[in-house]
Parts: C-alpha cells; sequence; structure tokens
C-alpha cells in the first residue's frame, strides 16, 4: 500500500486519535487506497513531505498553530487534509472542488466527448465497514444505525458520563 505508515502518521495528528486506535478499525488500507484513486501520487508525496516539516513541540507533536496553517489552510493540500479528517470520522470521500481536481486530481473517468473534461463523482460512503467504523460514533457516544448494537435491555440504563469531546486549541 502506497506510504500507508505515512497515511497513518498523517491521520493520526489530524484526527487527534493514536495511530493504534485508526488501525484497530480496520478501514485504514481503504481510506489510503481511496485518497490515491482522487489524488495525484506527487501530489500526495508532496503532503506528506509538507507535514513531516511542520514544527513540532517539546514532545515531538505537531504545533497546532503549523498544522492549521502550512496544511489545511494550504490550496493545495487542505482539501485533502480536510477529507482525510472526514473520511475517518464520517466514512465518506467527499467530492473536491472540479478545479482542484482539474490541478491536482485524477480524473475520475474518460469523457465520452474529447476535450471535455468529466466531472468527479459525488460524495459516496467508502463501505459498509468504514461507515460502522467511523470514529465519529464513539465520540458520540453512540453506535452506528444497525450495526454494534449495545444490547438489549440498555436503554434503561442512565448514560455514561465519559463521552468523548474534541480539545480545539
Amino acid at each position: 500500500m502506497y506510504r500507508l505508515d505515512d497515511f497513518y502518521d498523517l491521520s493520526a495528528t489530524l484526527t487527534d486519535y493514536p495511530v493504534t486506535r485508526l488501525i484497530g478499525t480496520g478501514v485504514g488500507n481503504e481510506y489510503n487506497q481511496t485518497l490515491s484513486q482522487w489524488v495525484r501520487q506527487d501530489v500526495l508525496d508532496e503532503l506528506y513531505h509538507c507535514f513531516s516539516q511542520l514544527e513540532r513541540n517539546n514532545d515531538g507533536q505537531v504545533c497546532p498553530q503549523a498544522l492549521r496553517h502550512q496544511l489545511l489552510s494550504n490550496e493545495k493540500y487542505g482539501p485533502i487534509a480536510r477529507n482525510i479528517i472526514k473520511m475517518w470520522y464520517l466514512s465518506i470521500w467527499y467530492k473536491m472542488t472540479d478545479n482542484w481536481s482539474m490541478t491536482y486530481g485524477i480524473p475520475a473517468y474518460s469523457s465520452p466527448v474529447i476535450g471535455v473534461e468529466s466531472p468527479t463523482p459525488e460524495d459516496y460512503i467508502i463501505s459498509n465497514n468504514a461507515y460502522i467504523q467511523g470514529l465519529v460514533w464513539p465520540l458520540m457516544g453512540s453506535h452506528p444505525m444497525g450495526a454494534k448494537q449495545p444490547g438489549y435491555g440498555t436503554w434503561s440504563d442512565a448514560p455514561l458520563n465519559s463521552i468523548a469531546s474534541i480539545h480545539l486549541q
């Protein structure tokens, strides 16, 4: 798989989940394949290089300001980074803008008319398993509809107070 370790490292920083937790979902390969399907490899190489060059804190973590200003706000890398976040949490690949796709992306399919660009497909759920493994469910203290049911009678128990929270800096 193309640069899977780099993908996990970047994903861990973007989602604020440890790499081991992301690997445990079992969908990292699918997400990395999806990314490689829509973004050119040279652009991904540049993204991973940019990420590796970000300023780090004393503990080795990426400085949030550097992440925000040099990666997430970047015209080329920002859309990719935001889509990686959306993939992990919502299990959806969101269509890139047509201008971004024509500049940095891989064409979705050949246009039947020579000289006319084909539009990229609309947003889509990456897979059934990806939907079930989405990080949004434990964040909400819930489960995906139709999967990972908590068990009979659990509705009578009070909700847990240990629901995960996001700490924005």
